[in-house]
């Protein structure tokens, strides 16, 4: 899955995760009693993403998850159709048994965009 994610939505070179790392750590995120976007890296030290996924728990900290879900964003019917038709070629499934459930979720952040404003004096 993360590499479907990298080659839709790559970053630069100078990033210390991709968008596809960050999604990956975000499914046992949201298979476990889940942490909210802002306080990830905190439920990323229990030790899953470590040790399953090799990725540094301390980088998913802040805004990290939120900017890579918004950057999936606009490409998420491709991923997830290339995630569906890649489970479906590796395991077989007879698609004309597969119901693909078209319902929506919705994950929202509690990261809020950081504002600058400036002062001036009279």
């Amino acid at each position: 899955m993360a590499g479907i994610i990298d080659e839709a939505c790559p970053v630069g070179a100078s990033a210390f995760l991709t968008h596809g790392q960050v999604i990956g750590a975000r499914v046992p995120n949201r298979l476990t009693p889940a942490a909210p976007l802002v306080r990830m890296g905190d439920w990323a030290h229990t030790g899953v993403v470590e040790q399953g996924l090799g990725v540094d728990p301390g980088l998913l900290n802040g805004d990290h998850p939120a900017w890579a879900l918004d950057a999936i964003a606009p490409e998420l019917q491709r991923i997830a159709g290339t995630v569906g038709a890649g489970a479906i070629a590796e395991f077989g499934i007879d698609f004309g048994r597969l119901h693909w459930d078209g319902t929506s979720t919705s994950d929202h952040s509690a990261a809020r965009p950081r504002v600058r404003t400036r002062t001036t004096r009279s």
